[in-house]
């Protein structure tokens, strides 16, 4: 099996990793943690940059570099056999984890959700409910405890 793991560094993406981490898998099980850097807009007067950070930049890139490389060795301390990619990629998050999934060709997606409901979720949206719509294989949303 082919499992994608999608990080952000929050709370919820953690609880994903531990999920992941501690169910039994199979030997032939290959791992790709996924981190996505999406660009934040900057209003300029009445101008608008829709990219204000880019790839090129080096303290987003080596931040998210970081994230990934620490999620890497706690999944490599608890499945030391295992299989293990990384990638992160820059753009939109929904975009962007499908389009990974597709192309490592994923049997299943695993992230966190924040769980937000109500109000907050209408004006925040949800990105896993977005990704598990779109996705090309199956998704496990891990829930806030």
């Amino acid at each position: 099996m082919r499992v994608m793991l999608a990080i952000d560094g929050s709370e919820c993406s953690k609880n994903a990793l531990d999920h992941v981490a501690k169910r039994p898998w199979r030997k032939e099980d290959c791992f790709l943690i996924a981190h996505v850097v999406e660009p934040m807009p900057v209003d300029i007067g009445i101008a608008y940059v829709p990219n204000a950070y880019s790839q090129t930049d080096g303290a987003v890139a080596e931040a998210a570099n970081a994230l990934v490389a620490a999620a890497l060795k706690e999944l490599r301390e608890a499945l030391p056999e295992a299989t293990l990619e990384s990638r992160v990629a820059f753009g939109m998050v929904k975009a962007e984890l499908v389009g990974i999934a597709k192309e490592w060709h994923a049997d299943l997606m695993v992230m966190g959700s924040h769980g937000r409901k109500g109000f907050n979720r209408l004006l925040l949206g949800s990105v896993a409910e977005e990704v598990m719509k779109a996705a090309p294989c199956s998704v496990e949303i891990v829930k806030q405890h």
